[in-house]
């Protein structure tokens, strides 16, 4: 336990050191303060642009404001994710990192462990503060914070990123170089979107984006929530399991 906790103070610090948690948070916060005041301005745009051919728009309501920000998590704030977490262990292998932290009597166990952790913590503070941020705007803009199914909704969120986070470390595993990690991670993730044209994509991890964006004015999606989240973790910890065997089986 002692060697995991300092391997998990190291590679948080690393994440901050080469600034990408920086990075990360800059993505996050403007797309928590941006998707209230998209939501809210759109139809005002779009009435503006009635002169020119009839534009019909409901007034916007904070049901918009939480779609919005559910779409832009779920694109460009992953998409930074993925690059900025998926060639992590690949590069330290690359630097022989890896090999001189196994030699010093590191439990490779300890050495995925810790990567996986480190990036959970941080995408969860991220994501928190992101919320905070994102209420408050909400509140200035519609007088409302939460609604009912915001908490399942925020939760189905989190629970697919912390998937996306234990996939790009498993590629990240198997994978000989930084870019090689970062177009495995792209093709198994955005993959899921192929799958999800099936029968059986409903209880998909992607479903889950999905269900953020819909179960406001759904409620059908219930029938699929939970059991879509307990296959998404299951599957995490599948990836986190098989992450540590390759490892294992890697010198």
């Amino acid at each position: 336990m002692k060697q995991f906790t300092i391997l998990l103070k190291k590679d948080i610090k690393e994440l901050f050191k080469t600034k990408k948690v920086l990075i990360l948070c800059a993505i996050f916060f403007i797309f928590a303060f941006s998707s209230p005041l998209i939501a809210k301005m759109t139809p005002e745009l779009l009435k503006y642009a009635g002169d020119s051919f009839q534009i019909s728009m409901p007034d916007p309501t904070i049901i918009d404001s939480y779609v919005q920000f559910f779409k832009n998590i779920d694109g460009l704030c992953l998409f930074a994710t993925i690059i900025i977490f998926a060639g992590i262990i690949a590069n330290e292998k690359a630097k022989g990192l890896y090999t001189n932290l196994i030699n010093n009597n590191v439990t490779k166990s300890n050495f995925i462990l810790s990567k996986i952790v480190s990036q959970v913590i941080v995408i969860t503070g991220v994501y928190l503060i992101s919320i905070l941020l994102f209420s408050i705007y909400n509140y200035i803009l519609f007088d409302k914070i939460f609604m009912e199914y915001s908490f399942l909704a925020l939760l189905s969120m989190y629970i697919y990123m912390i998937f996306v986070i234990c996939v790009v470390n498993l590629c990240s595993t198997i994978s000989k170089s930084n870019i090689i990690s970062i177009v495995v991670s792209f093709v198994v993730i955005f993959s899921l979107d192929i799958f999800s044209l099936f029968s059986f994509g409903k209880y998909l991890p992607n479903y889950l984006v999905t269900i953020s964006n819909n179960i406001f004015t759904d409620a059908s999606c219930l029938d699929y929530i939970y059991k879509n989240i307990a296959i998404t973790l299951l599957l995490s910890i599948i990836s986190v399991v098989a992450s540590i065997r390759l490892c294992s089986n890697k010198e």
